[in-house]
């Protein structure tokens, strides 16, 4: 039997909580009944309660329900958010992993709350310099790997290189490949373009031949969709604007094509005919598939679901936590910049 991974999950975090979180673990069960996983569910007890026992698919053999009186509210300073307390779902579902209790988080709750004491809980890996948020990104061919989206405003060549290879592994990590690309970022594919930062770690990776991954060198920004690089790398300020730009180029996209469809009867006749090419391009780029960022770089990982996540969306987060710890993340990460002493 394969190794039981023990999943915290911080039930009161983001919109709809308990509900949505208690209809994605119930969906996670629902589509993997092999997977050996056991759900730490840290939260107001009762609330819980309330409305499990409509979830079939949860049981006392696969979750725990513990007990947390207080919660993060989403729209409060990560210093408001520490003066909460120990007693909260987020602190005592990170604090849980740091004991050994479980192996991951998943929050839906306040991102830089869950970042900072995150950080101060799990501590850095030895020898790392800043955490990274990490994202799936749909292409052509299937998906990339996205980082930094947010977590460092201001990124030195160092940590450019360092975001390389914990990305480099996490691909290989929720894929189950070992040939990965990356590539850095830039305005342009010249040697010339760029701040000193990104020349820096281009000149790095281009002579470092210990590294986990092939590198591409420069990616612009509409090469991402093309599927040839996996890895995308960049800063936090660069990433978080492209993911939001990307974000809200779909929802424009998806919007006027149905607001075209309806427009007459000859273009609702139109949908009918196209109704199953549309579905498709609908699920491709539904953003609840791709639900789930990760910080990297922590001595053990953390999911950042969606705040505004439903029960799908939940559960796609959950299935991520699912395949991050069947890879071997965290550690693979460690023994790479051990093994490599890649600086």
């Amino acid at each position: 039997m394969s190794k039981k991974f023990n999943i915290a999950v911080d039930a009161m975090g983001g919109d709809n909580a308990p509900e949505k979180v208690l209809a994605g673990v119930d969906l996670f069960f629902k589509e993997n009944k092999k997977h050996n996983v056991n759900f730490n569910l840290y939260g107001n007890e009762s609330d819980i309660k309330k409305i499990i026992n409509k979830y079939k698919n949860i049981n006392k053999n696969n979750s725990n329900i513990i007990h947390a009186p207080d919660k993060v509210p989403g729209n409060v300073s990560v210093r408001d958010a520490i003066k909460l307390g120990k007693k909260t779902s987020m602190w005592m579902s990170i604090e849980s992993v740091k004991n050994g209790e479980s192996d991951i988080v998943v929050s839906s709750g306040n991102t830089g709350a869950l970042l900072v004491i995150s950080k101060l809980i799990l501590k850095m890996i030895e020898g790392l310099d800043k955490p990274a948020l990490a994202g799936i990104w749909p292409n052509f061919k299937n998906y990339s790997i996205v980082l930094d989206l947010g977590a460092n405003v201001e990124c030195s060549d160092k940590n450019l290189v360092e975001f390389s290879v914990m990305g480099s592994e996490l691909y290989k990590a929720i894929c189950n490949k070992d040939d990965v690309v990356a590539g850095l970022l830039n305005i342009g594919s010249e040697e010339i373009k760029g701040n000193e930062q990104i020349k820096n770690a281009h000149i790095e990776l281009e002579k470092n031949k210990n590294l986990n991954f092939n590198y591409r060198g420069y990616v612009e920004g509409n090469e991402i969709k093309n599927g040839e690089v996996h890895v995308i790398v960049t800063d936090g300020f660069t990433g978080n604007v492209a993911l939001k730009t990307a974000e809200g180029t779909a929802n424009f996209i998806t919007t006027e094509i149905k607001q075209s469809f309806s427009k007459s009867f000859f273009s609702k006749v139109g949908y009918i005919f196209s109704y199953f090419a549309f579905k498709e391009i609908k699920k491709k780029l539904d953003p609840r598939r791709y639900n789930g960022a990760i910080f990297l770089g922590l001595n053990a990982p953390v999911i950042k679901s969606h705040g505004g996540a439903d029960a799908y969306a939940f559960y796609n987060s959950l299935d991520l936590s699912f395949r991050i710890l069947n890879g071997n993340l965290v550690n693979k990460i460690k023994n790479n910049f051990i093994s490599n002493n890649v600086k």
